[in-house]
């Protein structure tokens, strides 16, 4: 049987069962709760029925190399429709940035078009391997919300919990970025500190994260316009915050 299979089995037996601490199989050390959250107020719940699909978590879980020892211990592995749950919060902000556009990408070598098109092949291609994890290893709960290393990326507590819906998916292309070549550039010359970028022409992850939400704000499908504002707001504050140079124009 296939892996996706054989979960999506498994919730119906175990997907009742209630597991308040998530312990990380990487890092046994590592023991985080699920912190209160709303899924409809964030927009994870627009996704619901979308993101419960074998073969779309098929493709995502293959594509993204998810492997059940990332991602079981409490993070969703066993119940992977459950939005109280990272795996399918995460879900939920892939489901968004794969049909994020009216004619979106039909396979993952498709980059032509606007970024509504090109986000997710762009990340299905630069995320060699997607983990969850409680926190950054070597630093504080709730300091990180991601981070990349290499081909892979980690994302913690507050990636699944703090942000919204469309906001975890810009941040799943954020990440990809970095893993493209491109690390922040900027030093400590604006508000984000280690996460500045020079320019907008430098074309780094902030570049690319809010020019996908600028997008969406504009011209996203498959969502609710109370979606479209809460990116139009996320790609203002990065515009205003990530740069040293501000890129000058209006979102």
């Amino acid at each position: 049987m296939r892996r996706s299979t054989i979960y999506l089995k498994l919730r119906i037996i175990l997907g009742g069962m209630a597991i308040l601490l998530i312990s990380s199989a990487l890092n046994a050390q590592q023991t985080c709760s699920i912190p209160p959250h709303d899924n409809v107020a964030d927009g994870s719940s627009v996704y619901a029925s979308g993101l419960c699909n074998q073969e779309r978590v098929d493709h995502w879980w293959s594509v993204m190399d998810m492997r059940e020892s990332d991602w079981d211990a409490g993070f969703g592995y066993y119940d992977a429709c459950n939005l109280d749950r990272p795996l399918a919060r995460t879900f939920a902000a892939l489901y968004l940035l794969t049909y994020s556009a009216e004619d979106y990408a039909t396979n993952t070598g498709d980059y032509s078009g606007n970024a509504l098109r090109w986000a997710y092949p762009y990340t299905a291609n630069n995320i060699g391997r997607l983990q969850a994890l409680c926190f950054k290893p070597g630093s504080n709960p709730g300091d990180w919300a991601g981070w990349a290393y290499g081909s892979r990326v980690e994302l913690y507590i507050p990636y699944f919990y703090n942000f919204n819906v469309v906001t975890r998916a810009g941040t799943l292309l954020h990440e990809a970025r970095h893993n493209g070549g491109k690390s922040h550039d900027g030093g400590s010359g604006c508000s984000r500190g280690a996460s500045c970028d020079t320019t907008w022409d430098y074309q780094g992850s902030n570049m690319y994260e809010v020019l996908y939400l600028w997008w969406f704000a504009v011209d996203g499908t498959r969502t609710t316009q109370a979606i479209r504002d809460m990116s139009r707001n996320r790609a203002r504050a990065v515009h205003n915050t990530a740069f040293n140079t501000n890129p000058g124009f209006n979102i």
